[in-house]
């Protein structure tokens, strides 16, 4: 019974204003895997208890032409992607080119490299491995960013944030990378300005790691941040739980609906956090090694900036599993189609259809799913 659960494909589409997002949760990493966590009672508990305002009104429903044109562009194709990986350059065990190697070899068409306060130079490694409409190699940077906190036993709480396509590296605030005398949400906001300002677009890491992030820290991000929803790092928390200091953490399913109910846009990634690329590691079931998670981004073209623009505008979904043949979104209706090579095996695939408030507004099983948006 367990390895069955364990195999089975959790489909999660979220409507939130002006968007749709979907998380496909499956079998490809089955030792990270845990249940569908959203639950619409614990997205009520987390709003009661954050008693902020939202961070904006809610935009007009149905969804918007603009929307409805990006998502059934013609012409684009998939591209499957991480946008969270480590290198020698800062905590990682392999050099640059065999991470980008392991990612070729095993079905990737584009990785970024996310070091730790340094931009690994991207055009070596490309002028090597990148082909044509093929594989790209894209330039990146965690900024490591910590707040003190003097109610953490530590002393200290996490913000740590991605940059994708930095032209530049974004230093973290502080002293030792620690911000004092600063909110979580104020960090953030400067981080995010910092990569914007740099030519990247923002990705917020692993908000259970070390129990950090709380809904109120983000509830003002700009619309389009990217959002770690699942990391596939074996410590990072993804189901939440209890944080140690008397109170529950939510999983990042829960945060992410609490946070669109409110009203703040963000598209969520699944993504590796890799670090261990070594033979001997890549078996270990506490590594954090490659193929936990991974985004496919739907665009016209392969370039740089075409996979930058597509994750911007939320054209991408997110994956631990299985594969999309097409989606395709209008102002009255969402259309999936899974793989056809997975077909034969219906009962894997539950489409869970997720509203305001964590709401499941439907479950719908089988390859295909068409769900009626009500407004």
């Amino acid at each position: 019974m367990r390895m069955r659960m364990r195999m089975r494909m959790w489909v999660r589409v979220r409507f939130a204003p002006a968007a749709v997002a979907i998380l496909m949760l499956g079998c490809a990493a089955p030792r990270r895997l845990g249940p569908p966590a959203a639950d619409d009672s614990a997205v009520r508990a987390a709003l009661a208890s954050e008693g902020a305002p939202p961070a904006a009104a809610p935009r007009p429903s149905p969804l918007p032409s603009a929307w409805e044109r990006r998502t059934t562009a013609t012409g684009a194709r998939w591209y499957r992607g991480n946008t969270h990986a480590h290198t020698l350059n800062s905590d990682g065990d392999s050099p640059p080119a065999d991470v980008v190697r392991w990612y070729q070899e095993h079905g990737y068409d584009f990785v970024v490299i996310t070091d730790h306060e340094h931009i690994t130079d991207v055009a070596p490694l490309n002028a090597v491995y990148a082909r044509p409409d093929r594989f790209l190699v894209l330039q990146g940077q965690e900024v490591t960013q910590r707040v003190a906190d003097s109610a953490r036993a530590e002393g200290r709480r996490q913000a740590h944030v991605n940059g994708l396509g930095l032209a530049r590296v974004v230093m973290p605030l502080g002293e030792g990378a620690v911000a004092r005398g600063m909110s979580m949400a104020a960090t953030f906001a400067r981080n995010l300005a910092e990569i914007a300002a740099a030519g990247g677009l923002a990705q917020v890491n692993h908000p259970n790691w070390r129990w950090s992030v709380r809904p109120g820290d983000m509830a003002n991000l700009p619309d389009s941040t990217l959002f770690e929803v699942w990391n596939a790092h074996p410590a990072v928390n993804n189901s939440g739980g209890d944080d140690g200091a008397g109170g529950i953490a939510l999983a990042t399913e829960v945060l992410w609906d609490t946070l669109l109910t409110r009203g703040t846009l963000l598209y969520g990634v699944a993504s590796d956090d890799a670090h261990h690329f070594l033979p001997k590691r890549l078996e270990d079931p506490e590594s954090t090694g490659p193929g936990g998670g991974w985004v496919m981004v739907r665009a016209d073209t392969f370039t740089p900036a075409a996979v930058i623009a597509a994750l911007r505008d939320g054209n991408f979904y997110s994956s631990t599993g299985d594969l999309l043949d097409d989606y395709a979104v209008t102002s009255r209706e969402v259309l999936l189609r899974m793989a056809s090579s997975n077909a034969w095996d219906d009962r894997r695939f539950r489409r869970h259809f997720i509203g305001r408030g964590g709401r499941v507004l439907a479950v719908v099983a089988g390859p295909g799913a068409r769900y009626v948006i009500r407004g």
